[in-house]
């Protein structure tokens, strides 16, 4: 048995300051919280002393939407991500197409906004690499830029349609531009050659340690399946976790294909039993379908229900009679639901399917819709009527340069206030938790908890706030990141309180001492997973 004592600190838990400066662990269980004297004394002898130098002692973060998987495998191809010139973007591309000799130059991470909203086009993209397809995820990865070579090797050209799920972007004339937008992309990535699972497993491990090392102790890898030239993860994670090397508490979720119908979804369900079970079984616990049921609003494939300015109403991946029959299915077999809606349409008709649950099955699963950019009044409070946590991305709520320059044009600026309904969802009543969906955004979670509080970009103190009415309070936001997603994911009760899991996060800092516009320059210093200090 080993234990621990940290103390000199600020305790949170539960959504609340707490009294005392102190928390004790002993064979990866807190056994007690109060005055280092206090503690000290349930205690006796520790085998260590951490002194938390006044900083905040809150529960593990855990990430309840993240793409640790999706991140590793672009760690071994073309990382574009953090390039803020076009200039950039070329030279990285140029320098890694010359120092690779693999079939395909694969990488991602572009910004769309340093590209016409039609996005990039293949005459660019030829310049750079001229020799062999090559394939570009965007930084949303909603969206692909791709040479001739990989149009031609996929057979796309002027008469090809528009999948069901996805667009084609089209010069003048017709032919295909370049840019693949959603289920398009699909047409090119599975000619895309597959990573190592070996390979895949050490970029994760390595990964895995920067983001335990922000303090967060567990998460949801969220989509488990092929999708935009991604593999399954599930192999590079049974291996981490059969060989004792994922430090960090894993969940995972299936990716629902966009190809199911009613006829196939018995088959479906009895498919992600058995991969929940194995990866289960392997020490990943897999208790969780994936359900992507729009695109984003910044591609006018979100779901709407008003029109975008050119009449469209985006994409809806399903429909809506294939998933008021899929989810049930899914619960009835134990397997919790996590939708991806990121407007209103979509998330009315996830609701819509979690209605067609009998409220006993529901009651048993962990059912969530994640990024809620946009939610029609009259369904917010459908989430606490139907168990249904919100799962909210809280680092994009702010007018970021893509809100400015792409989102609002498109929705109207009217509708600023109504966006990321965070505050509106919890006065219903719903549960609340976070997550990053890195590497879309950051996994640093004292920066998303920082938009959610003040809804301005980090650093930037004189913004206006997007929908200031939407901000939640410190203690809020941290709780929703802490115990509501510990919660949500079935990894305990995400608090200090006695015989909790302890997986705790220490800061640099006491962030309720200070202003709300000073959160985002809080760090964290210590992690500790299952009582073990392991990052920070």
């Amino acid at each position: 048995m080993s234990s621990l004592l940290v103390a000199n600190g600020v305790l949170f838990s539960a959504g609340v300051l707490t009294e005392g400066d102190a928390v004790g662990v002993r064979d990866g269980e807190v056994v007690a919280t109060g005055t280092r004297h206090e503690v000290r004394g349930v205690m006796g002898v520790v085998d260590d002393e951490l002194d938390a130098r006044g900083g905040l002692i809150a529960p593990g973060f855990v990430d309840a939407h993240i793409h640790l998987g999706g991140g590793a495998v672009d760690a071994l191809r073309c990382d574009l991500a953090g390039a803020d010139s076009l200039a950039e973007i070329e030279r990285r591309v140029r320098a890694f197409a010359a120092g690779s000799t693999a079939s395909w130059i694969v990488g991602g991470g572009w910004d769309p906004t340093l590209f016409p909203h039609s996005g990039p086009t293949a005459a660019h993209l030829d310049a750079l690499v001229p020799d062999r397809p090559a394939l570009f995820l965007d930084a949303d990865h909603h969206g692909a830029w791709v040479n001739s070579a990989a149009l031609q090797a996929a057979g796309i050209d002027h008469d090809t349609p528009d999948p069901f799920d996805g667009r084609i972007e089209r010069s003048a004339d017709g032919t295909p531009s370049g840019t693949l937008r959603e289920g398009a992309m699909q047409r090119v990535s599975p000619l895309v050659p597959p990573a190592d699972t070996v390979d895949v497993a050490r970029a994760l491990h390595a990964i895995s340690r920067d983001v335990i090392a922000t303090g967060i102790t567990g998460w949801q890898e969220a989509a488990l399946g092929l999708y935009a030239g991604y593999p399954d993860f599930s192999d590079a994670y049974r291996q981490l976790t059969t060989s004792g090397n994922l430090v960090g508490r894993a969940t995972g979720a299936i990716w629902v294909p966009r190809d199911l119908t009613r006829d196939t979804i018995d088959a479906f369900v009895a498919d992600c039993v058995e991969r929940a079970r194995a990866n289960t079984a392997a020490g990943f616990p897999t208790r969780t379908a994936k359900l992507m049921l729009d695109g984003i609003i910044e591609t006018r494939t979100a779901h709407v229900c008003a029109p975008y300015p050119d009449g469209s109403h985006g994409l809806s991946y399903f429909d809506p009679a294939v998933v008021q029959r899929l989810v049930p299915a899914l619960n009835a077999a134990g397997i919790s639901v996590h939708v991806h809606a990121l407007a209103n349409a979509a998330v009315r008709d996830a609701l819509d399917g979690f209605a067609s649950v009998p409220a006993a099955v529901r009651a048993g699963v962990r059912n969530h819709i994640a990024h809620l950019e946009l939610v029609t009044p009259s369904d917010v409070p459908r989430f606490a009527e139907l168990g249904v946590t919100a799962n909210c991305q809280p680092y994009w709520a702010c007018r970021n340069d893509l809100v400015r320059d792409v989102t609002l044009p498109l929705l109207g600026a009217d509708r600023a206030d109504a966006l990321y309904p965070f505050a509106s969802l919890r006065r219903s009543g719903a549960s609340l938790a976070m997550g990053s969906d890195w590497p879309v955004s950051t996994f640093d979670p004292w920066l998303g908890v920082h938009v959610a509080v003040t809804r301005r970009p980090p650093g930037d103190a004189y913004a206006e706030p997007l929908g200031a009415a939407q901000a939640l309070p410190l203690s809020v936001a941290l709780d929703a990141y802490t115990r509501g997603s510990a919660d949500l994911l079935g990894l305990g009760p995400g608090t200090l309180d006695r015989g909790a899991p302890a997986d705790i996060a220490i800061a640099d800092r006491n962030p309720f001492a200070g202003p709300a516009d000073g959160i985002h320059e809080t760090r964290n210093v210590h992690t500790i997973i299952a009582g073990e200090l392991v990052g920070g």
